[in-house]
């Protein structure tokens, strides 16, 4: 009876996902369906040359158990994956999603139960995903994954295992490669041609009022900074306030090359089309609504909460406000999976900005991300200091007066000292990258 319910899930979800993919597709812009081939399925010509320049991961659950196909060019390898069953990943990312939503009364025992669900989900990742793939990657320093369904739900680059002589004790995935998502092949290299939009013209929407209103987002302001920094030629200037409404934000998207929203998100689950950002009053920037825009953004930057979350138990691809500014024509989005710690997030933002942006030698959006996360799990509460007064002191551009101003208050609170305040991956690991 079990089995047949599940199977009767899986096949409604399919049913939800195939509507869902027949309303985007039939979206017409001046006449013209043009995301005709929204998540359609590629051919293996388009598998071949997305993979052409650094490995496809395709990562599936099955009974008896799973398979990863690692795609290099022509070349496909079968990983098998054992533990990587239906049934095994349903369990525990159910328990996972419980414990991340029974954290919503602020209390002290709930948070120390998501903080071991997370723990034993990622590490239950590590053996049932990352430990036989990894070396079948051994020689890549990148890899992009495609993980339908439940998998896009969770951080499989903080998959970790025990390593004594890690500063955290642990030897997470993001350790061995850089990891970014992709729903499809075809996403993959219409997201790569777009990659060499020039980024010049920053957005940044900062914590606007909402009806009733919401927590507030006490560093959205300083998040604003750290993204303007990185962008000192004339850029759009902040949306806040009751000027962040849903049409002044949608047309100066159409403007910029970069958009940094500091804001409240929500991914629903149930209807992934109405998964939005939350805007001035009771407006909303849904999923819906970004697939017309026809952008052309190097880089979307979601600090909000819960805004990479994939629509419902899919069985193969997803849908969500990433996949969806993708197909809207963004090469990269950088979003979170769960609700993220306002001090922890900007200084996760502030470091990201300072390697993609700041460098002599720049690296690529998803390689800045996974540094500057190794960065904020391994440094001490006083390397951390260190690092802000010697950036203040030596008046670094990347580093803003007030941002460093609340840093160097927020260590000194806690003590700074030898502490790894930021070591759990609650601290670091819910952003994660998807394109290019």
């Amino acid at each position: 009876m079990i089995r047949d319910e599940r199977s009767e899930e899986i096949r409604a979800a399919r049913r939800e996902l195939d509507a869902v993919v027949k309303e985007i597709q039939n979206v017409e812009i001046d006449g013209v369906r043009e995301f005709a081939s929204f998540l359609a399925p590629p051919s293996m010509d388009d598998v071949t040359a997305a993979a052409s320049d650094a490995p496809l991961v395709y990562l599936k659950p099955a009974e008896p158990g799973g398979l990863a196909l690692v795609v290099r060019g022509a070349q496909v390898d079968h990983v098998p994956l054992p533990e990587l069953t239906t049934r095994s990943l349903h369990e525990r990312v159910t328990a996972y999603l419980a414990a991340h939503g029974a954290t919503k009364d602020d209390s002290e025992k709930m948070a120390r139960r998501w903080r071991s669900e997370l723990d034993d989900l990622t590490q239950w990742l590590w053996t049932a995903v990352m430990a036989p793939v990894l070396p079948r990657l051994s020689h890549e320093s990148a890899a992009t994954l495609v993980a339908g369904g439940l998998l896009g739900l969770v951080p499989l680059h903080a998959a970790w295992t025990a390593d004594p002589s890690r500063p955290t004790g642990r030897r997470y995935a993001l350790d061995h490669l850089t990891l970014n998502h992709i729903p499809n092949a075809r996403a993959l290299s219409a997201a790569r041609a777009l990659s060499q939009v020039p980024a010049r013209r920053l957005l940044t929407v900062a914590d606007p009022p909402r009806t009733p209103r919401g927590r507030e987002l006490e560093y959205a302001g300083t998040e604003a900074l750290v993204a303007q920094a990185a962008f000192p030629v004339p850029h759009e200037p902040t949306l806040s306030g009751e000027d962040a409404g849903t049409v002044a934000v949608s047309a100066a998207l159409r403007r910029a090359d970069v958009a940094h929203f500091a804001c409240h998100g929500k991914a629903d689950l149930g209807t992934p089309l109405d998964s939005h950002l939350l805007l001035a009053g009771t407006d909303r920037l849904r999923l819906a609504d970004l697939l017309p825009l026809r952008l052309r953004l190097r880089l979307a930057v979601l600090s909000a909460c819960e805004t990479f979350v994939p629509g419902t138990e899919l069985p193969d691809e997803v849908v969500s406000l990433p996949t969806g500014l993708l197909q809207a024509g963004a090469a990269g989005v950088l979003a979170s999976l769960w609700e993220v710690p306002d001090v922890a997030t900007t200084m996760l933002m502030t470091e990201f900005y300072r390697l993609w942006r700041h460098q002599e030698v720049s690296v690529a959006p998803p390689v800045a991300l996974a540094r500057a996360q190794v960065w904020m799990r391994d440094t001490t509460d006083e390397e951390k200091l260190y690092h802000y007064e010697r950036a203040s002191a030596e008046r670094a551009t990347w580093l803003p007066h007030q941002a460093a101003r609340r840093f160097r208050i927020a260590l000194r609170l806690r003590g700074a000292g030898a502490d790894r305040s930021h070591a759990h991956p609650d601290q670091w690991a819910s952003f994660t990258y998807m394109g290019v």
